[in-house]
């Protein structure tokens, strides 16, 4: 078995830790106090998440890729869609219940745009220039009325060129990037990019980070609205790429295994952010001064759902064995007759 790299398994933790408390601070980020913060997260987090999940896809050409991402993805998917649904019926208080597989529910929509993004791989890098022109399809899409939840194919076209980046990307080449002298402009790259979001917040809208609209739906039906989708990719790749300049690549007690199991906290942390506004939590106790104590419970969060201890209760839905259900896949990726 291969030996780990600290330095990914630190930055999944530190991301998956992201997501949590930035679904945790959701409901107060209209507020002053949390709005700076959840912009500079949601600024970054995803597009980041999606290169690093692109980087670990480089054996497209294994015989067993297409299995494994049924496997680790397309069986999760469904799984986790049901219970969702099911959640948002019996204790969200949902009209009707409604399992929509194809119209994903909530965080649900990066496991299913997973999915598409690496079936579709193999197939993107075999074209010339396949980056700027997924780039460029991105920002195309955004003119498209109808680009939006259905098949997640807003957030799919949206997110790819950072997938593709992560399958082009070298750990080489980020290693060379990592030394003094740029941690230090790293470093002041975040200062910049909290100073904006502290000072120009209250006119920077939250969804141009998502990726889920097109630009009429934000009110920019102008045929340069382009450009805001521009300028989002452009702080994107700045505060991602300071991320990972000043990440370390030591082994770090705890938070480097924990980052070995982003999956679990990722899948199971909505049904207590879910619980929570369902229990009025955010109703009650939304204008008072300890909130900020969500932060500090959010990678409280992060850990316990990370743990081993979680794994070993919850991998049969996560992890589920499925070598029974396939043919013993040949070298050539044919398959051995079944017995």
């Amino acid at each position: 078995m291969a030996k780990r790299d600290a330095y990914f398994d630190n930055m999944k933790f530190l991301l998956i830790a992201l997501v949590v408390i930035g679904h945790l601070i959701e409901p107060l980020s209209g507020q002053e106090a949390f709005r700076p913060l959840y912009l500079l997260i949601y600024s970054f987090h995803i597009p980041l998440f999606v290169l690093i999940s692109g980087f670990f896809c480089k054996k497209i050409t294994s015989a067993d890729y297409r299995i494994k991402v049924i496997g680790s993805l397309v069986v999760p998917y469904l799984i986790f869609e049901s219970l969702y649904s099911l959640f948002d019926y019996f204790v969200m208080g949902a009209e009707r219940l409604r399992f929509s597989y194809f119209t994903p529910y909530w965080l649900m929509w990066f496991i299913f745009s997973m999915i598409i993004w690496k079936m579709l791989l193999p197939y993107a890098v075999k074209i010339r220039w396949a980056l700027p022109i997924s780039f460029g399809i991105a920002i195309w899409a955004g003119y498209a009325a109808d680009a939006e939840h259905y098949a997640s194919i807003s957030r799919t076209i949206v997110f790819f060129p950072f997938f593709l980046a992560g399958y082009y990307l070298d750990k080489a080449d980020i290693d060379k990037l990592r030394t003094p002298l740029t941690k230090w402009a790293a470093a002041a790259v975040l200062g910049a990019g909290a100073l904006v979001m502290i000072n120009y917040g209250s006119v920077i809208r939250p969804e141009w980070f998502y990726g889920s609209l097109p630009y009429r739906a934000l009110d920019h039906p102008e045929w340069t609205a382009g450009i805001y989708r521009i300028g989002a990719y452009a702080a994107a790749a700045l505060i991602g790429g300071a991320v990972m300049i000043v990440m370390t690549g030591r082994t770090i007690p705890l938070v480097s295994a924990l980052g070995r199991n982003t999956l679990y906290a990722y899948l199971l942390h909505g049904f207590v952010v879910k619980g929570m506004i369902a229990a009025g939590f955010y109703e009650t106790y939304g204008e008072a001064a300890w909130t900020w104590l969500l932060i500090p419970a959010g990678v409280l969060l992060t850990a316990g759902l990370s743990s081993e201890f979680v794994r070993t209760r919850f991998g049969w839905l996560l992890e589920p064995k499925l070598n029974r259900l396939f043919k013993r896949q040949t070298p050539d990726g044919g398959a051995e007759a079944g017995r």
